[in-house]
């Protein structure tokens, strides 16, 4: 339990995943928990994946909540962060190590070309103000608070609009029907 608060069922209330506390622990932690992931990633964008999906998982699993001992709330985040980047890092590395293919790589079509094709397809479909989060985001490779601050937006938003952006990204590279809720 955090030293400042004063409360006695605040520990209860972080395990049943009660709102205000969670907006608490989000508020005092982000940053730190932003640091960490920077140690181990140098992109913004990947920090931010492993940020969001720290705080998207102490929010949504009561057995991530339970599984904190009553010790530094924060240097547990921390951990969870490395930990998750560290992963994210070695799955990246495996994804994008193409060495292997450089023999082959002259008969086979580039898929980073079809992908890009594939991107700006899915891009014309977007209004102007999803299309400059995309290439803010995406592209340019800025972080959620700066991408923010450029569309006038608040940060809650932004997130908003992104994950509703992934999702239909997913689907569109997937050959699903796209919902018409952005795109």
């Amino acid at each position: 339990m955090p030293s400042r608060n004063p409360d006695p069922n605040w520990e209860a209330r972080f395990h049943r995943g009660d709102k205000d506390v969670m907006e608490t622990v989000y508020r005092d932690n982000f940053d730190a928990v932003r640091r960490a992931a920077a140690r181990i990633l140098s992109e913004p964008a990947d920090r931010d994946t492993i940020v969001q999906q720290v705080f998207v998982d102490l929010c949504s699993s009561r057995r991530m909540r339970e599984s904190w001992s009553g010790t530094s709330l924060t240097a547990w985040l921390c951990t969870i962060a490395r930990n998750q980047a560290i992963d994210f890092a070695r799955r990246e590395k495996r994804l994008t190590d193409l060495s292997a293919l450089e023999n082959t790589a002259a008969a086979a079509p580039d898929p980073l070309q079809e992908f890009r094709q594939e991107l700006a397809r899915f891009a014309e479909r977007l209004d102007s103000s999803r299309r400059q989060l995309l290439e803010l985001r995406f592209v340019r490779g800025l972080t959620q608070v700066e991408a923010a601050g450029q569309l006038g937006m608040p940060r809650s938003t932004l997130e908003d609009w992104e994950r509703e952006l992934r999702n239909q990204l997913a689907a569109h590279l997937l050959g699903k029907p796209v919902s018409k809720g952005a795109a």
